[in-house]
């Protein structure tokens, strides 16, 4: 026993110079690359060596750039293929997290540490965790979100679709955008500072819409403000509380003459791959619903509208002939600088197929 025990504390003093050399090297990289590119939160470290399976973010609080009493670190235990006694795992755990303090050289009360699981129940997103609200904001390429370090597994703010974010914005000028699955409206901010015409953003969580509103605000966007579309008059930016599959299906199928706002020229859909929710209907699974909804929000598209569609599954087939759009596979330019692992997501940009005259333009009840 006192053999075991000398061999497993070796074999964490080892890890935890690896794990360290690795941070450090890594810090030094990105931390030029943020100041660049004016990024305030970014994937430091994920799983790069695999007996360390961790993911560690940093946030640098708005307003501290020069105090590292305002950085934060989010550590997140991937789920290991194999038992490991609770005791060691957790003092484990401490030393790494002493490492990552080390390395940025921050508080100990600044690290967060949460255990992330394989989902094999309702969207991860929503697990709570605590209720210490410990939020604090964070910027993002010139625009502000507010991210919960304590409370849910995820903390607001998804690092691997910066770039996509960005592309939307210097897309949408003019344009109606509707966001699916919404989460806490980063997407739904950045096309309502690119000049957006309209953005609608869909989730079933009320906590998550009343979360996006704030980070509306957050960024000096009224959200009382209308649209004016032939004539007629409708909320500008709408926070709809309801199932996104349902909604994005009754939108395609809906007599546009009286629908309210069911035509837009961009649609960004990256849903959760699964969840088996009490406030849904039915169990959703990407893997196997994913032609289903593309092809509902396809219809939902204006003449030359675009369908950006993401999912974090590995086992999703994209079967081109299942789907009425013209596809793209962009993942290569979606993946950022901060994220290792370039698998993280796949994204596709799917353009509408129908031609203009049998199309309606946006529609206003």
């Amino acid at each position: 026993m006192e053999k075991d025990t000398m061999s497993l504390e070796q074999a964490a003093d080892r890890q935890t110079v690896y794990f360290t050399n690795r941070l450090t090297k890594r810090y030094r990289h990105l931390r030029k690359w943020a100041k660049r590119t004016d990024v305030h939160a970014f994937r430091l470290y994920d799983k790069d060596i695999p007996e360390i399976p961790l993911a560690v973010d940093i946030y640098q609080q708005t307003g501290t750039a020069d105090n590292n009493s305002g950085i934060y670190a989010h550590i997140a235990l991937y789920e290991r293929p194999y038992e490991k006694d609770q005791k060691l795992e957790d003092k484990w755990l401490e030393t790494m997290a002493e490492a990552v303090r080390t390395v940025l050289d921050i508080p100990k009360e600044n690290i967060f540490i949460k255990q992330r699981k394989k989902q094999r129940g309702e969207n991860s997103q929503y697990e709570k965790f605590a209720a210490s609200k410990h939020c604090i904001t964070v910027e993002e390429q010139g625009l502000k979100f507010i991210v919960n370090l304590s409370d849910y597994l995820d903390t607001g703010l998804f690092f691997d679709h910066r770039p996509l974010r960005h592309t939307v914005k210097n897309e949408c000028r003019g344009k109606h955008v509707l966001n699916l699955f919404c989460y806490t409206g980063a997407f739904s901010v950045y096309a309502a500072k690119g000049g957006a015409a309209s953005v609608d953003s869909v989730d079933l969580s009320h906590t998550y819409l009343e979360w996006a509103k704030q980070n509306f605000s957050l960024n000096g966007i009224d959200i009382s403000q209308s649209a004016d579309c032939g004539g007629k008059t409708a909320g500008k930016y709408r926070f709809i509380q309801e199932d996104a599959v349902k909604f994005i299906k009754s939108a395609a199928g809906a007599d546009t003459s009286k629908a309210l706002r069911c035509r837009w020229d961009i649609i960004i859909l990256d849903p959760p791959t699964f969840s088996n929710s009490k406030r849904l209907k039915d169990v959703f699974d990407i893997n196997r619903d994913w032609s289903e909804i593309v092809n509902a929000a396809l219809k939902a598209l204006n003449p030359g509208g675009v369908l950006y569609f993401s999912t974090n599954s590995t086992k999703l087939k994209m079967n081109e002939s299942l789907i009425s759009g013209v596809v793209t596979d962009i993942t290569e330019s979606t993946i950022p600088e901060d994220f290792r692992n370039k698998h993280i997501h796949r994204c596709w940009k799917i353009q509408n197929r129908e031609d203009s005259s049998n199309k309606p333009d946006v529609v206003y009840y």
